[in-house]
């Protein structure tokens, strides 16, 4: 069964979204997951400018798990617009 839901005034197909930066871009997974199945993807985060992040070391152990701070590494937004965007539009579902 197929729930659609409204979000303000955007429509999703379904409530199945990937949370920020799992899928990366989005252009990474489609040869592991029918894209247009989804309700969204929400990409990596993004900046304006590109971002190196924070340097080594980014992540810890610690005595009760583990300790990132990656610090938003991206490739700006106009470098997704240009290069990671056109491989997500074919897919029929909403990118956030």
């Amino acid at each position: 069964m197929t729930e659609s839901f409204k979000l303000r005034d955007v429509v999703f197909r379904n409530r199945v979204l990937v949370a920020s930066g799992t899928f990366g871009y989005g252009d990474e997974v489609p040869d592991l997951v029918d894209i247009s199945n989804l309700g969204g993807i929400m990409t990596k985060s993004l900046s304006m400018k590109p971002r190196d992040g924070n340097p080594n070391p980014r992540i810890t152990e610690t005595a009760s798990g583990m300790l990132n701070s990656i610090g938003l590494a991206n490739i700006g937004v106009h470098k997704f617009i240009e290069e990671k965007l056109p491989a997500l539009r074919p897919f029929d579902t909403r990118i956030i």
